[in-house]
């Protein structure tokens, strides 16, 4: 029934950054217990740690582990609902066999897997982990103007660049900041077809904004989505 297996499954780049080494470290995991057989790890790995991070590869990993029944009960509507995740960004490969295993299911089944994606969407949905590291981004964007919470003006305080090792100046490790979280910020207001918002304006719009992004994800919209427009 299926168009693709574990084998041949494109991953998915993450939207929102470097991948660390502890999360390569993941990967590598998972995969080399899941090609040993030891699918109840793999699949541990797969939906706790990395498919929380917004590995594609990962969350289309669990739904087919649900479906194949490795590692876990098999149970066809889990994997609908962890397929559709997975093809979130629309990669084909992961719409295809999305589509494949929903025209699988009956009416009741499909409700079924309406209600877990709703509720796997607010967990593992690309709005949801962006919302996350925008607020982090905040988080240090205050801590960065003050100098690592150091009195002062912050552009005559050096702090050590965590991506390069190298002492840089508060004033630019803030500046780039804030150009990161503006560009999750673009992101996040096109997904939700919203005005533009400026970084330095988001901090007291923070609760509307995730009221906006639980409201778009509580509707299942497959027309947009695109279920059933792979071939």
């Amino acid at each position: 029934m299926l168009a693709a297996t574990p084998v041949t499954a494109q991953r998915s780049e993450f939207p929102t950054g470097n991948i660390d080494s502890r999360t390569v470290r993941s990967q590598d995991k998972a995969e080399t217990l899941y090609e040993r057989g030891d699918y109840k790890r793999a699949h541990f790995i797969f939906s706790n740690e990395l498919a929380r991070q917004g590995d594609k590869y990962a969350q289309y990993m669990t739904g087919y582990m649900y479906l194949m029944g490795q590692g876990v009960e098999e149970d066809p509507v889990a994997a609908s609902a962890w397929y559709r995740i997975s093809a979130e960004r629309r990669a084909p490969e992961f719409m295809t066999v999305r589509d494949q295993v929903m025209r699988a299911l009956n009416d009741e089944q499909r409700l079924q897997s309406d209600k877990l994606y709703v509720q796997l969407r607010q967990d593992y949905s690309d709005l949801v982990i962006m919302m996350g590291l925008l607020a982090e981004d905040l988080r240090s964007t205050n801590v960065a103007r003050t100098g690592s919470r150091l009195p002062g003006n912050s552009s005559a305080v050096m702090v050590i660049d965590p991506n390069t090792g190298m002492p840089v100046s508060a004033e630019s490790i803030k500046n780039r900041g804030l150009r990161t979280a503006q560009e999750r910020l673009d992101f996040i207001t096109a997904r939700l077809d919203i005005d533009p918002i400026k970084v330095d304006q988001v901090d007291r719009q923070m609760d509307e904004l995730w009221e906006r992004v639980y409201d778009y994800l509580s509707v299942v919209d497959d027309e947009a989505e695109g279920l059933y427009a792979s071939p």
